[in-house]
């Protein structure tokens, strides 16, 4: 239970954070840092356990039966050395840099939202590491992008662009590990990671084994900001300074490289891997730091020194023999120390000197010592000076490199290129010394020290990197340990000298270079600096990438930008009409060939229903008159519900029955904008082309009838459904148990695409200008509407009582009998559409919120009828959407009755909001009380909208209104110009007669 522990400390301070800032403000850093602290001691006082081969867990199940029975989703946690490590990490930096925040952050400017977002940025790279689950594992790492996109985003117009880019570059890499864990789990028919990775499927399938290494590394480039996705991790420095030194040290940048060392152990001889990480690595490392070099402003520098230091180590992993996963792990834990710290003590300098841009600053070491001492410790770690951790941990990566899988020639490129790379970094390193403290030409005078609270916490983690050096030996078990959990045994000895090898003689020739390079500083750095050495940025590429993909998607709209359903039906016909064919002609349907029923008809009133829909459809296709056609789709509906009720089906008949009542009265409230006729198609090519799809629909689905009928038989499944389902369900009415239990989750899915068709109903009626509620936008009712309305409003009175009730019953009988949620609400949503009816003109049914309120309640009471299945038989022994059954009172009772009635009200909500949206009438001036979503701001709505759809397709265009004067619909320059041709036309009568 440590793990769940730690995380829930985690949860806590996220939790706190708001309260506490309320109470303490920025101080509330130091309360939130102890919380962190508390949880990393947590799960280092059991790292003994972990030695001794143990291994902390925790599980409790979440889905199951999630890809294949027995496949469950759990929510595990796993703390080997490895995720102790990383976890560890995150929780001991982010302390630091929580308590650094509660000196550094303004006073009452947005506290709230930077310590809420900050400790859920932990708590999201906590789940990331300790998840033993690849569900787990994906929802952490999609909480992290969404966690940093809006640290970044908060610091204002600054961070737009910057966290954008970031959001999108961070979710291609969501995207790539989705496809990898899917095929993972899949093809290892297991969810947990540690199955997955001791799977043996990687050795028999080697295809497969490359093609998820290459989607793994795709995915921590973009975490790991490696080219061609380095580009994001610069642009996030308009975070604030504590964001970002959480994110380069120990969050964001660090979750990609957790990924490529835990998934190391199936892939660290994989060629394709290695080549892959290698190169990539290496190349941004160099390339990164020459960008680094030509940086003037100190924050930017130091990004692009994380980037750098990232291809060192993401190089490293690539090379895939145990010594150089610990390098890596080696170099992760001394890269944390010294950028945490940089990034912190720059802070400090921009906060007492007023500006980090080298070229604005002065001499500062006498002025700031403290913090000039700090950041030489810093920046000569990352320069990898002896005797620093940072150069202990870049001499185990170059002695890594020599045993590179890349052949000898590879490894001595890679040599080389990893020596240019270490020059450079020597050089950025310095250049933050000196352009700080030495050579800028302002004068300090106005500056001090920054107080002990500010200066400390920074100074700290980069400070470590020299006392960790002469106790390195403290190391060595934990990194054998953390190497073993990657399914590998190595024997670590750190130390500073390892005597005169190759690394050591690279490490001085740089030494030599870079202290030369100094005495030319003044002339080398500037040479670099304002230089494009890229013919276009990776910004550049990325926007002309969103500008190609919206043209590319306002082309694609255009095939569906139309009010002429033939754009809409036509794919859709022509779709069903190519896979019919192909599965007719193919090999039939599930591999059984179509048989041909040929035995003739076995029940006579199976022509009644054939010939209402027949006639019906003869009629609608032949009328001209649009309410005749509502009526004659509303007949064919009634041929199709009496077809199911003869087949033995109640409840999808009393389903069809009610959704074909309310399709005619939605389809009444659209008609009324409509012209009373279909206008005439001229185009013979059109009604040609429309006659040959029709007929081809017609064939394909007379031949799908006419094979299906011949299966006879019920399948294997339907049988197990109708044997097994009564026992399990304790429910009779085995469709009702399907939707509920078995199938439960699909129906989730379906009830929130109602929820999304209620928003969709009330975002497309109160589009300004397409307002229906504004005045003069309606029909208006004729003259005796409100006394013709007098027997329908009498008969409500008896009828609405009597749909209630059936409606309640129809909802407590579905368990056992036709029935269940959905037609119960179908039956309510038929009272409240006859409600609407009976009213004398346009008025809305229910409040402006009702229907917000029915689908919103709705939808929440199904998931929480979900969350209740985890306490079966205990908690953590069921799963999401699992029913619990008892009996009370004579009945049988189950969980799925409340996630019925979960259905019950998102039905009614979308129903409502479709009634109130299309046949509801306010009077003007009262539209922003229905609709609060418009803003104060917007534009007055107008009193007559032009509402036009005009189609390049329809030669005869259909106004919307034909009940007030045409022009009316069109703009004030267009019905001027409409007007002067009428009287012109006119005039011209008048003369011929």
């Amino acid at each position: 239970m440590t793990l769940l522990f730690a995380v829930l400390l985690a949860a806590l301070a996220v939790i706190l954070a708001p309260v506490t800032v309320k109470v303490m403000d920025r101080q509330a850093g130091y309360p939130l840092a102890v919380l962190f602290l508390i949880a990393a001691v947590l799960i280092a006082k059991d790292f003994s356990a972990i030695a001794a081969g143990e291994e902390l867990s925790f599980q409790a199940t979440w889905v199951r039966d999630f890809i294949a029975p027995g496949v469950d989703v759990s929510f595990a946690l796993r703390g080997d050395a490895l995720s102790i490590f990383f976890a560890m990490l995150a929780l001991v930096i982010g302390a630091v840099v929580l308590t650094y925040s509660a000196a550094y952050l303004p006073k009452n400017e947005g506290n709230t939202s930077f310590y809420t977002l900050m400790t859920a940025f932990t708590l999201s790279i906590l789940l990331l590491v300790l998840a033993n689950d690849v569900v787990v594992l994906f929802l952490a790492w999609e909480l992290v992008s969404l966690a940093s996109f809006m640290l970044i985003a908060r610091s204002g117009s600054g961070g737009e662009a910057g966290s954008q880019r970031t959001l999108i570059l961070t979710f291609i890499g969501g995207l790539t590990l989705l496809t990898a864990l899917g095929i993972a789990a899949v093809t290892t028919g297991s969810t947990t990671i540690s199955e997955i990775l001791a799977s043996s499927v990687w050795d028999e399938r080697p295809g497969v084994t490359a093609s998820v290494a290459v989607l793994i590394a795709a995915s921590a480039f973009t975490k790991s900001a490696q080219f061609p996705f380095h580009f994001w991790l610069p642009e996030a420095m308009a975070a604030a300074t504590p964001v970002s030194a959480f994110l380069h040290a120990a969050a964001v940048v660090k979750a990609g490289i957790y990924l490529l060392i835990r998934f190391s152990t199936v892939f660290y001889d994989v060629a394709v891997w290695n080549w892959v990480l290698i190169v990539v690595g290496m190349g941004t490392a160099v390339m990164s730091a020459v960008f680094a070099v030509q940086k003037t402003d100190l924050k930017k520098l130091t990004a692009y020194s994380t980037v750098s230091h990232l291809g060192w180590i993401v190089a490293t992993i690539g090379v895939g023999t145990p010594f150089a996963i610990g390098a890596a792990l080696v170099h992760t834990l001394a890269h944390a120390l010294f950028k945490s710290s940089l990034f912190m003590l720059i802070g400090v300098i921009d906060h007492e000197a007023g500006s980090r841009d080298i070229r604005r600053l002065g001499p500062l070491w006498n002025k700031m010592p403290w913090t000039f001492g700090s950041v030489v410790i810093g920046a000569a770690s990352m320069a990898a000076v002896p005797p620093l951790l940072g150069f202990v941990s870049k001499e185990g990566m170059l002695t890594a490199f020599e045993d590179a899988p890349v052949g000898g020639a590879g490894q001595a490129i890679l040599l080389a290129v990893a020596g240019i790379g270490a020059f450079f970094t020597f050089t950025y390193s310095a250049k933050i010394v000196f352009g700080a403290f030495f050579d800028g030409p302002r004068s300090m005078d106005d500056v001090h020290e920054a107080p002990v609270a500010l200066w400390l916490p920074a100074a700290l983690p980069g400070f470590m990197s020299l006392p960790l050096v002469f106790v390195l030996g403290i190391f060595d078990e934990p990194l054998e340990h953390a190497v073993g959990a990657v399914g590998m045994e190595t024997h670590s000895h750190l130390a500073v000298w390892h005597g005169i090898n190759v690394p050591f003689i690279i490490s001085i020739l740089v030494l030599v270079a870079g202290i030369a390079g100094l005495f030319a500083r003044k002339k080398m750095w500037p040479a670099f600096e304002g230089r494009n050495f890229m013919p276009r940025s990776g910004n550049e590429l990325l926007q002309s990438l969103q500008d190609g993909c919206a043209k590319l998607g306002q082309v694609l709209g255009k095939m569906s930008d139309s009010h002429n359903p033939s754009r809409h039906i036509l794919p859709i016909v022509i779709v069903v009409i190519v896979l019919a064919g192909t599965t007719l002609f193919g090999e039939g349907v599930d591999g059984v060939p179509l048989q041909p029923r040929v035995d003739g008809l076995d029940n006579p009133w199976d022509l009644l229903p054939l010939g209402i829909i027949a006639l019906s459809v003869f009629g609608l296709v032949r009328t001209k008159n649009r309410l005749t056609g509502a009526v004659m789709i509303g007949i064919a509906g009634t041929g199709v519900t009496l077809q199911m009720f003869l087949l033995g089906a109640p409840d999808v008949a009393l389903t069809q029955f009610m959704v074909e009542a309310l399709s005619v009265v939605v389809m009444m409230m659209v008609l009324r904008y409509l012209p009373e006729t279909f206008q005439p198609v001229t185009d013979k090519s059109r009604r040609v082309g429309s006659i040959v799809i029709a007929v081809l629909a017609g064939i394909a689905a007379f031949l799908g009838v006419w094979g299906l009928m011949g299966r006879h038989e019920r399948s294997d499944l339907a049988l197990w459904y109708l044997d097994e389902a009564p026992d399990i369900t304790g429910g009779d009415n085995v469709v009702a148990t399907i939707i509920v239990e078995f199938r439960a989750l699909d129906t989730l899915g379906e009830l929130s695409v109602l929820g999304m068709a209620a928003v969709v109903i009330a975002a497309i009626t109160t589009t300004l200008p397409r307002f229906p509620f504004s005045s003069g936008t309606r029909p208006a009712p004729f003259g005796q509407s409100q006394l013709n309305s007098v027997p329908l409003r009498k008969g409500i009175n008896i009828v609405i009582p009597l749909l209630i009730i059936m409606s309640v019953i129809v909802f407590f009988r579905g368990h056992n009998s036709s029935g269940g949620g959905f037609p119960a609400a179908l039956i309510m949503g038929a009272a409240i559409g006859l409600t609407y009816l009976s009213r004398g003109s346009d008025e809305i049914v229910f409040g402006r919120m009702t229907p917000v309120h029915l689908t919103g309640i709705g939808i929440i009471t199904a998931l929480l009828a979900g969350f209740i299945g985890y306490w079966h038989d205990g908690f953590g022994n069921g799963g999401f959407l699992t029913a619990l059954h008892g009996e009370a009172f004579g009945q049988h009772w189950t969980t799925s009755l409340i996630f019925d009635l979960g259905i019950y009200l998102a039905v009614l909500g979308m129903l409502t909001m479709a009634i109130n949206a299309l046949g509801g009438y306010l009077r003007p001036g009262t539209e922003r009380d229905f609709l609060p979503w418009i803003h104060d701001d917007d534009s007055a709505l107008p009193a007559t909208p032009r509402i036009a759809v005009e189609d390049a397709d329809d030669p005869y265009p259909d106004p919307i209104n034909p009940s007030t004067d045409p022009l009316a619909l069109l703009s004030p320059k267009e019905a001027k110009t409409k007007t002067k041709q009428r009287r012109r036309s006119n005039a011209n009568r008048g003369g011929e007669k």
